[in-house]
């Protein structure tokens, strides 16, 4: 595994549960959003951890910890990916793994192999828009997406379905569309994230204007009260 970035302590990355994360170098989008350029274009830059030292690290907060998150980066692009979630399992960890949800035959072949107690998977953008929105030219790209979805809905994974919102990418029209979308595949809570104006793949971003809190979580009420709102810190502000 290309481990690059470990978080010791996150009590908002696994919701609900006490744990760390680990980011994975590389991926496949380039979302202008994305608040991890140096995992997406240089992950050799940032200090490699070890499975050693992570394992070692495990041992040692056994009963402190519930679970571990595995994010990136795009881990689904790690091949060792299922022996490292089987290890996490087989060490008393409940496994997160966190996805853009383009790679649905790997998915499928980590949930029917090693399992996965939970996935976080990013809905980007209605699936007209999203190879727009997210720089890879591939029309599929939706329906991939949804496949994933489909496929940990059908194993029982808890699943935290969330779209980084900015209003100069989606608009109150896109969001409705993609709440139809969600609900036709079965999903019903979703979650609006706050656009976290740090180091972004789009340098214009941070100075557009977006939504303030107040008109994201009008928006979400107007979507359904299965939507909630996560703020820029991670804590549900709906």
């Amino acid at each position: 595994m290309d481990l690059r970035g470990f978080d010791k302590f996150t009590l908002v990355d696994y919701p609900g549960k006490i744990g760390c994360i680990v980011f994975t170098g590389g991926c496949n989008l380039r979302c202008p959003f994305c608040h991890n350029p140096c995992l997406v274009f240089d992950p050799a830059s940032q200090p490699k951890v070890t499975e050693k030292e992570f394992f070692g690290f495990l041992e040692r907060r056994k009963g402190l910890l519930e679970g571990v998150v595995i994010s990136g980066g795009e881990p689904m692009l790690q091949p060792d990916l299922v022996p490292f979630v089987e290890r996490i399992r087989k060490s008393g960890f409940l496994a997160k793994v966190d996805s853009n949800g383009t790679f649905p035959g790997r998915v499928k072949t980590l949930l029917h192999t090693a399992g996965a107690d939970s996935m976080g998977i990013d809905y980007k953008a209605p699936r007209a828009k999203y190879a727009e929105l997210t720089g890879l030219d591939e029309p599929d790209l939706g329906e991939r997406v949804a496949e994933t979805i489909r496929l940990a809905l059908e194993a029982g994974v808890e699943l935290d379905i969330r779209t980084t919102v900015h209003k100069a990418l989606l608009s109150e029209d896109d969001l409705a569309a993609m709440r139809d979308e969600l609900s036709a595949i079965g999903v019903s809570r979703w979650t609006l994230q706050q656009f976290n104006p740090v180091e972004v793949i789009d340098d214009d971003l941070p100075q557009a204007e977006t939504y303030s809190d107040r008109e994201l979580v009008a928006a979400a009420r107007r979507l359904g009260s299965d939507v909630r709102v996560r703020g820029l810190h991670g804590h549900i502000i709906l």
